[in-house]
């Protein structure tokens, strides 16, 4: 039933977040999203907690449509990603690493784009959009169970804060509402991918450590 819970919550808020005047809907729904993942998937890794308590008050603060709400919710999603990548790093395989340059690589030049298109916000938004490219390579060098969905969710993350980031600066009329629109799909679903992926990772005490799994 947890599971459903949360599909039902981000199935409900990513179509309110399409409507004009959905406001009250989405101050019940968008705030429950992150508690009901931490019921469905309870972080077992305090890097983990600290990723979920980073998303929800991001969650919170993005309901507003100021600049200083903007802020606070970029400043909240870094430490979020900060606990991610603290928690996927202690599940790093050396081995793994080949793809680490070259998305650190993109990450820095998207968020050069962004910082230019962000104006008076650039500097933040550049040093988030590092932080997360930061934590998508983590995610590549993560194997075993689950390794695959920890991945994929974190570029489904990448890609929904980029669509956040082209409709908030880069893009106008249809084009904005539609990215825009993209946001809480691709959000939701990386937040389950990630959450899930990670704790289907736990090794029972008598499973072989990661590092054999390199």
């Amino acid at each position: 039933m947890r599971k459903q819970a949360y599909a039902v919550a981000a199935i409900v808020d990513s179509v309110a977040a399409t409507v004009p005047g959905a406001g009250k809907v989405r101050k019940a729904t968008k705030t429950a999203l992150m508690p009901v993942l931490g019921a469905a998937a309870p972080p077992r890794d305090p890097g983990m907690a600290v990723g979920l308590a980073g998303s929800w008050a991001g969650d919170v603060a993005l309901l507003g449509t100021s600049d200083r709400a903007f802020r606070t919710g970029l400043v909240s999603f870094l430490v979020a990603h900060i606990g991610y990548t603290a928690a996927l790093a202690r599940r790093s395989c050396p081995g793994a690493r080949g793809a680490v340059v070259p998305i650190v690589a993109a990450s820095a030049a998207g968020a050069a784009v962004f910082a230019r298109a962000a104006g008076p916000m650039g500097r933040p938004v550049s040093l988030y959009a590092l932080t997360l490219g930061t934590m998508v390579a983590a995610a590549s060098t993560v194997r075993g169970a689950g390794s695959r969905r920890v991945f994929v969710g974190a570029a489904l993350f990448a890609a929904s804060d980029a669509l956040l980031g082209a409709s908030r600066f880069v893009l106008g009329g249809r084009a904005a509402r539609l990215a825009s629109a993209g946001v809480m799909p691709t959000y939701t679903a990386a937040q389950w991918l990630i959450h899930t992926g990670f704790a289907h990772g736990g090794r029972p005490p008598r499973e072989k450590p990661v590092d054999a799994l390199c």
